[in-house]
């Protein structure tokens, strides 16, 4: 038996391990299942990894409230608290895309300075990387004022109460 073969076994039976390992904890209570919702961090796999396995979320984003429920929330705050929820929602959007961004432009710069492989990415194609973080750090600025402006609507509810 080759080594490569060896090693295959190996990785397999290791895997097979961990799977009825990980069963068994479940069966027992030590480890929980995700429930729906829920945000699993799974190694991506392409071409191996199923689709539910590759939703891959931010952890930064409150997981609390939606886009739709935070507008519902926006249009019908009246204390405090309300407010201070919907800023905390649009300052966790804000730094989710600037952590998006941020990736963008680092890929961005590894190709314009990396070595050029051909046929790998267009000649185009870090200026677009650039180009996408570019919006996404002004849509992180436009969350922020967001945030901002509801900070500034509690603080204005709390002086009103008061």
């Amino acid at each position: 038996m080759s080594t490569f073969k060896k090693h295959v076994a190996a990785a397999v039976m290791a895997m097979f391990a961990l799977f009825i390992v990980a069963v068994r904890e479940v069966r027992a209570g030590v480890l929980e299942t995700p429930k729906s919702g829920v945000c699993r961090q799974l190694p991506v796999i392409k071409n191996l990894t199923g689709l539910k396995g590759q939703h891959i979320c931010n952890p930064m984003v409150a997981a609390e409230l939606t886009r739709g429920e935070v507008k519902k929330l926006a249009a019908t705050a009246k204390y405090p608290e309300d407010h201070l929820t919907i800023a905390r929602f649009y300052r966790a959007q804000a730094n989710g895309l600037d952590a998006q961004a941020a990736g963008y432009e680092s890929a961005s710069a590894n190709l314009r300075n990396g070595p050029v492989v051909k046929n790998f990415t267009s000649f185009t194609t870090a200026g677009r990387l650039a180009f996408a973080a570019k919006g996404l750090r002004e849509e992180a600025r436009a969350d922020r004022a967001l945030g901002a402006s509801h900070e500034e609507m509690a603080k204005t509810v709390v002086a009103s109460l008061d």
